[in-house]
């Protein structure tokens, strides 16, 4: 019989004394090694400079186990370049900075390490699950006894089930069959470019996607909902789901959800149709403005400033419709401040999902994965509890207000100019305001032009190892109004962030602009970088984050 190593039993927790203390030493060293490479006046853990080619090329399958020493090290390379999200310099992307307490659960969930295919193999976490669905459905207003919902890898896959389910309730017989029928879904020009993928990954086809117009508002035009769904069931065409937009990304975009259901309603009366098309409701940026939706905002206990009460109130307009969806999404991993992956599906008929009413003690029966991990529900379940609903509203209500500081700041310098002024969200993007007496032939050659003087400064503070980290937007791919140039981004996310951290990005951002203006050729269009390395704009200041 083989005889185990106690090199490799020790790998283990061991059963007899249940005790982490090597787990919580391990965990110390290798964070001492993180913070080694950790320069708190920049947004990323430092890396070794060796190319994605080399690094991947160079490592094969040891023939024998590395000795404990050497884990410290191992774990802690694997977080070179990551980003500091809780740092206030961190303004890429809709990423969060997770609180504490969901940390402590993801880790905790991994060591106990449920799957959450089963019951029997998972402990009480599908009941948690269960907890964090039926509670969520009440306060938004369903009947909690009724709705139903379940957790999966990530905000794509909500929509998915939004899509699949009305697939299989305008075409019942594409379960077994598959999709025999003319079937399309609708979108909106705002919506999240995953949609269209949903729909390949269905079989549906992008090619039966239709992305309805908006209005000046950027909102779902309903009149062109109304012309499209009247033109495709003259022609045949069953409508499986329409997606509509519960907080863009970039703008915060909501919809008129209860208009849109009303239009549904009687349209489905009107065309005599013999299925309900399936409303989902995209909400996974913006769910937590929800916990506005009985805020006294004439009181406004909690003293937020006028303008950006003004933001909170136009988005929960329309949030508050949201009971009104068949379905909708919400990702814990966005503005709810876990870490990832904590996304819900939710669905106002849980029998839409699964017949039986104790078929959530196997979950494997309906979902769309087999294994799961319960680092989803657990973490939300704890961050509701850690922040209740209050504690949203001053995270939500800080952010806004922060967001539109910085607004005020970058335009103050009249060295920057806005896109997304009208944006109710925490996202700012901006292009820099090109220097005075630059003429172009065309537009085009405009265009060009200020793509790649944006994009200079995407790579100069690269190449400063990310002193700031603010994103890059794509031309035409600026969110919910598209526009030629290619943009930064930053989006607010930390708790951190206050008036000060902005005033110190902002002038940061003036004095790179400055330099960068004195080295770009807008003739020809190119940056000349100079002989030597340029001064660190923040080089002598005390800042620390």
């Amino acid at each position: 019989m083989i005889r185990m190593p106690h090199t490799i039993k020790e790998l283990f927790y061991n059963p007899r004394s249940d005790s982490i203390y090597d787990l919580v030493r391990s965990i110390k060293k290798t964070h001492r090694e993180i913070l080694k490479k950790t320069e708190l006046r920049k947004v990323n853990v430092a890396s070794k400079l060796v190319s994605d080619e080399v690094a991947i090329h160079n490592f094969s399958i040891p023939e024998n186990s590395l000795q404990k020493r050497f884990f410290p090290s191992l774990i802690s390379d694997l977080f070179q370049g990551v980003s500091r999200w809780h740092s206030p310099r961190t303004m890429y992307n809709i990423a969060p900075p997770p609180i504490l307490p969901t940390v402590v659960t993801k880790a905790m969930t991994s060591l106990y390490n449920p799957n959450l295919a089963l019951h029997t193999a998972s402990g009480k976490s599908l009941l948690t699950e269960q907890k964090v669905i039926k509670a969520i459905a009440e306060y938004i207003g369903w009947d909690r006894e009724k709705a139903g919902g379940i957790f999966t890898w990530g905000g794509k896959a909500t929509t998915m089930y939004g899509i699949k389910l009305g697939l299989y309730n305008c075409s019942p017989h594409s379960a077994t069959q598959g999709v025999k029928e003319d079937v399309i879904v609708l979108s909106t020009a705002s919506g999240h470019p995953s949609h269209i993928s949903d729909v390949e990954w269905l079989g549906i086809g992008t090619a039966n996607i239709i992305r309805l117009d908006t209005d000046k508002n950027t909102r779902v035009n309903l009149k062109e909902m109304e012309r499209v769904m009247k033109e495709a069931v003259k022609m045949g065409k069953k409508i499986a789901a329409i997606i509509i937009s519960g907080g863009t990304t970039n703008d915060m975009v909501v919809d008129p959800i209860a208009q849109a259901v009303n239009l549904r309603d009687r349209l489905v009366q009107e065309l005599k149709l013999s299925y309900t098309p399936h409303v989902h409701v995209d909400a996974v940026v913006a769910f937590p403005w929800i916990f506005f939706k009985s805020y006294d905002f004439k009181q406004n206990a909690l003293d937020i400033d006028t303008k950006a009460l003004e933001r909170l109130l136009k988005i929960i307009k329309n949030l508050r419709g949201l009971y009104r969806a068949d379905s909708f999404g919400v990702d814990f991993h966005k503005m709810g401040f876990c870490p990832y992956v904590s996304s819900v599906f939710m669905v106002k008929d849980g029998k839409t999902l699964t017949n039986n009413k104790g078929d959530y003690h196997w979950p494997f029966l309906y979902s769309m994965e087999n294994s799961r991990a319960a680092d989803g529900p657990n973490t939300a379940y704890v961050v509701l509890n850690a922040l209740g609903v209050r504690g949203f509203q001053y995270l939500i209500g800080h952010l806004t207000e922060i967001t539109l500081h910085l607004q005020y700041e970058l335009e103050k310098t009249q060295a920057f100019d806005l896109l997304n002024k009208t944006s109710l969200g925490t996202a700012i993007m901006f292009i820099p305001r090109l220097p005075k007496k630059i003429t172009f032939a065309n537009p085009q050659e405009e265009i060009t032009v200020r793509n790649l003087y944006t994009t200079t400064f995407i790579d100069k503070l690269a190449k400063l190892g990310n002193p700031y980290y603010v994103d890059k937007i794509p031309s035409y791919s600026t969110g919910s109004k598209m526009y030629p140039y290619t943009s930064l981004k930053a989006y607010m996310m930390s708790p951190y962030s206050n008036k000060k951290s902005n005033v110190e990005f902002v002038s940061f951002m003036v004095k790179l602009k400055k330099e960068i203006d004195s080295r770009f050729n807008f003739a020809n269009n190119q940056y000349i970088p100079s002989d030597m390395e340029s001064p660190h704009p923040l080089k002598g200041t005390n800042l620390r984050v």
